[in-house]
């Protein structure tokens, strides 16, 4: 495995809050190279607008917290039709910010590769706080969470309503 560069990271265009990422343990759902993210040792996430989460202060497009790469969990079954696998990318500190700007206007996907100092964040000027076990693991959450809170948790981190989240069950 080839060694981390400190001004690598992976930046993501998400509607999740800083408490619903820090609750995860990391920011998910991603489909990322693991050998390309195996290399950066920062995640950026940037704010996507949502109507649920405008109340946050953060402009669209802007840097709201920086996490420092502890891992990558694949989702079991989350495999696309081009036999790519979606990622939780595990943090154990976190920062958070608002530098407006940093999520290009042309950019097409929601997941980018970039080098902090192209986007202007310094991370030693940055106050990181290490994060406290996760409260909504995966296992943990789906032995304790209602399927209306479960809809809720998906709308957000998918930038839908809730009503618009169908779960089926079989068994």
């Amino acid at each position: 495995m080839a060694p981390k560069d400190d001004a690598l990271a992976i930046a993501v265009f998400t509607a999740d809050t800083v408490e619903y990422i820090l609750a995860q343990g990391g920011t998910g759902g991603w489909v990322v190279n693991p050998a390309k993210a195996g290399k950066c040792n920062y995640v950026v996430c940037c704010r996507k607008e949502n109507w649920k989460t405008r109340n946050a202060g953060i402009p669209p497009r802007a840097a709201f917290l920086v996490g420092l790469i502890s891992g990558l969990q694949k989702h079991p079954g989350s495999d696309n039709d081009r036999g790519q696998a979606r990622f939780l990318i595990e943090i154990s500190e976190y920062a958070t910010l608002n530098k407006p700007g940093v999520w290009k206007e042309d950019a097409r996907n929601p997941v980018a590769y970039v080098r902090l100092d192209d986007v202007g964040i310094d991370p030693r000027r940055l106050k990181f706080k290490r994060l406290a076990s996760p409260t909504g693991s995966r296992k943990a959450t789906a032995k304790t969470m209602t399927i209306a809170e479960a809809k809720k948790v998906l709308a957000a981190s998918l930038g839908v309503r809730p009503e618009d989240v169908e779960i089926t069950i079989r068994g």
